[in-house]
């Protein structure tokens, strides 16, 4: 095996197949959270987002979410108008959600696999609305 072939194959084992050290991904998600603020004015957060997401959805049904409190502001109230690919935060979202799967996919390590309990199925639901009330809370 020639030299320049061993490297790249260490080099594509380091990016795509072992995990990153902590340090690593907490100094690339420092350096991405400042270019969001440099870019949107305000911090990385996921949760304004989803409730804009909601509200999109109670107006497809018929609701009339604009008379909210929530959407009384005017920054709110215009992404509520401006919808999906308007939100920049909704983007964002779409692309943690994309990124999730594609680093996923890129370190084989997908798999779908059978409920082992439905016990745990239960608490993991509990344990996701329960993070996301306390991020939505804390303006996160």
């Amino acid at each position: 095996m020639s030299k320049f072939k061993e490297e790249s194959e260490k080099l594509k084992r380091a990016l795509l197949k072992d995990p990153f050290p902590y340090w690593l991904g907490a100094i690339f998600l420092g350096l991405l959270n400042i270019v969001i603020f440099i870019l949107t004015n305000h911090g990385w957060g996921v949760t304004t987002s989803i409730a804009h997401w909601g509200a999109w959805l109670a107006k497809a049904l018929g609701a009339s979410p604009e008379k909210w409190a929530f959407y009384q502001s005017e920054a709110n109230a215009k992404a509520l108008s401006g919808g999906f690919l308007q939100d920049g935060g909704s983007i964002q979202n779409l692309g943690i959600i994309v990124g999730a799967l594609l680093a996923v996919l890129l370190a084989s390590q997908f798999r779908v696999k059978k409920i082992k309990s439905y016990k745990q199925v239960i608490a993991a639901i509990l344990g996701g609305l329960m993070m996301g009330y306390g991020a939505r809370l804390s303006y996160g």
